[in-house]
């Protein structure tokens, strides 16, 4: 289970309208699956390691800035020169990541 459109809303200052709530739900599920994917792991798993099923919180973090990106930055290119940061969705992610 995700952390949930409503979080996601308000991750994106979307939480006073409603008429993107399918495409953020939409993101919210591919950014889960990414994430779990990242991990080597089962979404099962992971669900184990965090509270009442859900992911564990650095994860539901994770997911969240992940979706939160991709409703930010539609395209896969950006009409300005960017410069990399630490990548944090990273960051959240390797403390779980599965050596295979």
């Amino acid at each position: 289970m995700n952390p949930g459109l409503g979080l996601l809303k308000k991750q994106v200052r979307a939480d006073d309208f409603c008429q993107d709530d399918a495409y953020l739900q939409h993101l919210l599920d591919a950014a889960e699956e990414a994430v779990i994917t990242a991990t080597n792991r089962t979404g099962e798993e992971l669900r184990e390691m965090g509270e009442e099923g859900h992911l564990p919180k650095m994860l539901q973090q994770a997911v969240l800035m992940l979706a939160a990106h991709w409703y930010n930055q539609r395209e896969s290119v950006a009409a300005v020169a960017m410069h990399e940061v630490p990548d944090s969705v990273q960051a959240l992610v390797k403390p779980f990541r599965k050596l295979v």
